[in-house]
């Protein structure tokens, strides 16, 4: 039977990043340039329109708070206009985004050959991966909406029954909704678990693949849960370990960033954004970059568990 390691597999971003510490950071770059960077720039010049807003809007006590300004509505309505373009920028861009440096990942562990450009390409594989990461999405979501439709009809039922029967039949009630509950996530986590090759298989062959995987990991959820699992604890402890890194680091500045503020009490918003672009440009790089390592911590496992289960012979006849 075809098997694959699944502690090797969780922990496969490590090795890639151990091997092509310079590609991450490239991965990190392009990230940073073509998505997190103009998002950020985009978001910046809409900044100062925000503050105006928050800052115009009437005192709650007012007597005169309940009448609505025109002005003031049709700067909220081009403030939200401008906010949607972002949002689709950011929605596109991520998507292509995501799929380049997901394809840069998936070919350092299973190409690792293919070294130039730092593995990044932008072809049919990625086109292909991109595709069936967003029909992933759209019937994860549809699947999720579905499971919580019926979850709670039935939830309700069980509950109005159990209710008649007194309180012993709430606690009766409240337990069977608790296993319906337990039951529903099974089967989504079970779903997304043998449809997870789709984007390795996709990438592989160049071309869509998707209900493809749900025979190719026949026999392996167990395997692929326990190293999404091992998978996520990784990354729990390591956002963590971040989290404690910023905390020091903000705890440390906290003096500086205090007086900062206390010295623009009645500055216009733009002399805000000035004094605080230096840390904005710093979060947007840090981001990006994390953004590169997290994406390799991410990917690389399913991509490993594909190149050892394709090597031990899933999927043939």
């Amino acid at each position: 039977m075809a098997r694959f390691s699944a502690t090797g597999a969780a922990t496969a971003g490590f090795g890639v990043i151990g091997r092509a510490p310079l590609a991450v950071l490239a991965w990190g770059l392009v990230i940073l340039v073509t998505l997190v960077g103009p998002m950020v720039a985009l978001m910046w010049t809409l900044a100062p329109q925000f503050i105006d807003i928050v800052k115009a809007m009437p005192d709650p006590a007012s007597s005169s708070s309940g009448a609505a300004d025109p002005a003031m509505m049709a700067r909220m309505m081009q403030l939200q206009g401008s906010m949607m373009g972002v949002n689709v920028v950011s929605w596109v861009g991520g998507a292509l985004v995501k799929a380049v440096v997901a394809g840069a990942v998936f070919r350092a562990v299973l190409q690792p050959d293919q070294k130039r450009w730092a593995y990044l390409r932008l072809g049919m594989p990625e086109l292909w991966l991109g595709l069936v990461t967003l029909v992933q999405t759209v019937l994860f979501a549809m699947a999720y909406l579905a499971v919580l439709f019926i979850g709670l009809i039935v939830g309700l039922i069980v509950f109005l029954v159990g209710s008649a029967a007194g309180e012993a039949g709430k606690l009766v009630a409240g337990l069977l909704i608790a296993l319906v509950v337990l039951a529903a996530m099974g089967a989504l986590i079970w779903g997304v678990l043998r449809l997870s090759m789709a984007g390795p298989m996709s990438f592989v062959e160049s071309k869509f693949l998707l209900f493809e995987s749900w025979s190719f990991t026949r026999g392996q959820s167990g395997r692929l849960l326990g190293m999404a699992a091992l998978l996520v604890l990784i990354l729990i402890g390591l956002e963590l370990v971040l989290y404690a890194v910023l905390g020091l680091a903000a705890f440390g500045s906290w003096a500086g960033i205090k007086a900062m503020v206390e010295a623009l009490q009645g500055q216009p918003p733009r002399a805000w954004l000035h004094a605080f672009w230096k840390i904005a440009a710093i979060g947007t790089v840090v981001l990006s970059f994390l953004g590169a390592f997290a994406m390799t911590l991410v990917y690389a496992p399913w991509a490993k568990a594909y190149q050892e289960l394709v090597a031990s012979g899933a999927g043939k006849a």
